[in-house]
């Protein structure tokens, strides 16, 4: 338990970071124009959806850093990195048209959400470079330096956001919706530099195989087989969540505000789990790279051990005092301004109303999120054994055939309340959760080898 909260906190820091990164934006951006908020939030689903499935595919390189690291081949240990890097550079080609073109056709020529759109896709191959660089690092268990930039990062952008949004009178132009994605390009921009500079660092070169920059088809479609299924799989996922998120605007504002609220209050937690997950994975790379399978049962036990000191820490919020959480979107600017949408200053009642269901939704959210957490859990060690194709249709059909489609029939074609769509988020974790553990334990994960050949172990 103390090698995987020491390896997965930093990462838990750095995703906590990086969503402090997306909510600084919003803030600042809600007191520019509700319009400006609207236009980040819209536009943005979109843009991270299309950035996070590249990301996830550069990310697999630390399943191969790992098992090289686990099994002392330290010299091949950039060989996955720079095939990544090699990716990054190829993602140029989807990026730049999807960002020149999309953004007007999807939203409209020189709207705010294009122009958001237009420039978070830009910044898109250096999210990718940032994820492989990343994995040289946490594969081996490095996680402080991860940590240490991820900070960085997000400094940069609380200081150039005000700047770059409201602008400097005289001094410096107001860019508004631009202003924010290109104070968030800058911090990742920023982040990968200086990794990449310490990646090709002598050191590196020497003894980690940093100097290995050259193109190899059969090393990069090593990382692609295993990538591909988990980059899809992100991708179905988010749209997934994105349909339904279309769906409670369907029946009503209040649907979609409450949801809304919920989500980013659960957004604020989900750090732990993503963290966990990618220590896990590492982990459990090394032990597979090093032989060492019976290990993984200990890392499970310790796994969930830690996900119930960290339930029982939030559940004090979620549960026991959920005004905390609930009264302070609702009091805040930004709630007012989607109170609005709905109707809720024309009478007080609704406004209680949409309270009580929020409250209720984060008690849900609560069982919902502990459930992923397990998922996630397991996701992490069957990642590291390459058994990336069962997560692809697992985790994609769970997301249609037990969230999206039960939603439609259930809630929105009965137009029932949002409680009801918060207890099918609870199913869908649960059944989830189940059907990675069962494959956990069906042990076919054992059997894989994702590497070129056995690597000699050096004794």
């Amino acid at each position: 338990m103390r090698t995987l909260l020491k390896i997965s906190l930093p990462l838990m820091v750095s995703y906590l970071s990086m969503f402090a990164m997306m909510f600084v934006d919003r803030a600042f951006l809600a007191q520019l124009s509700t319009d400006a908020l609207n236009a980040c939030v819209k536009a943005g689903m979109l843009g991270w959806t299309i950035n996070l499935g590249f990301v996830t595919l550069a990310s697999m390189a630390e399943v191969f850093v790992a098992q090289y690291n686990g099994a002392k081949a330290y010299s091949k240990l950039g060989v996955p990195v720079w095939q990544m890097l090699w990716m990054a550079l190829f993602s140029l080609a989807t990026f730049i048209p999807m960002a020149m073109w999309c953004g007007d056709l999807i939203y409209g020529a020189s709207t705010l959400a294009s122009t958001y759109f237009k420039w978070i896709v830009l910044f898109g191959p250096f999210y990718v470079m940032l994820s492989a660089l990343s994995a040289f690092y946490i594969g081996q268990g490095k996680t402080m330096i991860i940590t240490v930039l991820a900070v960085v990062g997000n400094a940069v952008n609380v200081v150039l956001d005000p700047i770059f949004i409201f602008g400097i009178p005289g001094k410096f132009p107001a860019m508004g919706v631009l202003g924010a994605a290109l104070a968030t390009g800058f911090g990742v921009l920023l982040q990968s530099g200086v990794l990449f500079f310490m990646f090709v660092h002598k050191r590196n070169r020497e003894a980690k195989g940093s100097n290995a920059w050259r193109f190899s088809l059969s090393d990069f479609m090593r990382c692609f087989k295993v990538g591909i299924s988990p980059a899809v799989f992100v991708f179905l996922e988010m749209f997934g969540w994105t349909v339904f998120y279309h769906m409670m605007g369907m029946i009503s504002e209040q649907h979609l505000f409450v949801a809304g609220v919920c989500q980013s209050i659960y957004m604020l937690f989900i750090f732990f789990g993503l963290g966990l997950e990618k220590g896990a994975a590492a982990i459990a790379g090394n032990f597979i790279g090093a032989g060492k399978l019976s290990e993984i049962n200990r890392l499970v036990r310790s796994g969930l051990k830690l996900i119930g000191l960290f339930g029982a820490a939030t559940a004090v919020f979620m549960i026991f005092y959920p005004d905390a959480l609930a009264g302070w979107f609702i009091k805040s600017n930004f709630a007012l301004k989607g109170a609005s949408m709905m109707h809720i200053k024309q009478a007080a009642s609704d406004l209680m109303q949409a309270k009580m269901l929020i409250k209720t939704g984060l008690i849900l959210i609560f069982f919902y999120m502990v459930m992923e957490k397990i998922r996630w859990l397991f996701s992490g060690i069957l990642t590291s054994a390459g058994d990336t194709f069962f997560l692809l249709v697992a985790g994609s059909l769970s997301v249609w055939l037990i969230l999206v489609l039960p939603t439609y029939l259930l809630v929105v074609r009965p137009r029932a309340s949002i409680t009801v769509a918060f207890v099918i988020w609870v199913v869908y974790s649960f059944m989830t959760a189940s059907l990675f553990f069962a494959r956990f334990l069906q042990g076919k994960w054992k059997a894989l080898d994702i590497l070129e050949e056995k690597v000699p172990t050096v004794e």
